[in-house]
């Protein structure tokens, strides 16, 4: 059994729907999201089991590690500054929520953990050459994500260091795809608008602004390939694209799919703003190490990831 924490989060469903399409069994944990997409309605009660979790109780995580008799967790449950969450929800659900998940699966033998991390560790390094695994890390964050992932890292290492628990962490890029509910992709925020024949009001982002950007269902199998390797030599690996994309490619893959779409980007009389703090990155990640040890290599460029989320938004299709 693998257990998914966050699993009816954004890339939660997209994993598990990975994972029993693989004939995995997976419990997926609900606790703020309820809504079961419908791309997973027809595994439940079959390989995809459910289940209410708050992960801020450490009895709570154990008691349904022992009864369900998990072997894998992917921990990918998060809290952001979204919905007015304070800091103090945040460091609860990200740090004492990660805590618990550790403790519980070092009590329960759990064989291996995916802790789902971000390339916003890498926040605040003047670095324009891909980040690398082994680069250090700065001790200052500007928003809650890139503070508690670099914290629950820490965490993730003392669990494997002192109690032998395998656990990974992996530094994952913007991801857009079914489900997004994001506010700082703005590729993600375009395909969905304009699939829902929404007008993409954005004249004054900038169309140059670019991301190491990757396709929700080429991490998932990134996820995947790291949960199911045999042995792997690291601890920590980057999840990406592995290249920088602007704002503006996608625009133009969208268009090529939707020539209809009406799309405003950059085109406003004010000044071009971005969604980037001062502190976030301008580098792409290096997949060289997941590459290397597990042979992933992103199948979704803008374009094929472009039109895979504007069938699904528009015609549910999910294949």
């Amino acid at each position: 059994m693998i257990l998914i924490t966050g699993g009816l989060g954004f890339l939660g469903c997209n994993l598990a729907k990975l994972l029993c399409d693989m004939g995995e069994e997976v419990l997926v944990t609900m606790n703020r999201s309820r809504e079961i997409p419908p791309f997973l309605s027809s595994y439940i009660d079959k390989n995809l089991k459910l289940t209410s979790l708050d992960i801020t109780s450490l009895e709570a995580v154990c008691n349904t590690l022992r009864q369900s008799g998990v072997k894998a967790i992917v921990h990918a449950a998060v809290r952001s500054e979204k919905g007015n969450t304070t800091l103090y929800q945040a460091m609860n659900v990200n740090v004492t929520g990660t805590v618990n998940v550790l403790e519980a699966a070092h009590r329960a033998g759990v064989q291996r953990v995916i802790f789902i991390s971000s390339e916003a560790v890498y926040q605040g390094m003047p670095d324009t050459v891909p980040f690398k695994e082994e680069q250090r890390l700065l001790i200052t964050s500007d928003r809650f994500i890139p503070g508690t992932k670099k914290a629950a890292e820490v965490l993730c290492h003392m669990y494997g260091s002192i109690h032998g628990l395998e656990v990974i962490s992996v530094r994952m890029t913007r991801a857009y795809g079914p489900l997004y509910q994001g506010i700082r992709n703005l590729a993600g925020l375009m395909v969905e608008q304009a699939a829902k024949g929404m007008p993409v009001n954005l004249e004054n982002s900038d169309p140059n602004e670019a991301h190491d950007i990757v396709y929700v269902k080429d991490a998932a199998r990134g996820v995947m390939l790291l949960l199911k390797s045999p042995t792997l030599r690291h601890r920590i690996y980057n999840l990406g694209s592995g290249r920088l994309t602007s704002v503006g490619e996608f625009a133009d893959a969208i268009k090529k799919i939707l020539p209809e779409a009406e799309i405003h980007l950059g085109d406003g009389p004010g000044p071009l703003i971005s969604t980037k703090t001062p502190m976030d990155i301008h580098a792409c990640v290096d997949i060289s190490r997941i590459r290397e040890e597990t042979g992933f290599t992103p199948d979704y460029d803008p374009y094929r990831g472009v039109e895979h989320y504007i069938n699904w938004a528009k015609l549910g299709i999910y294949n």
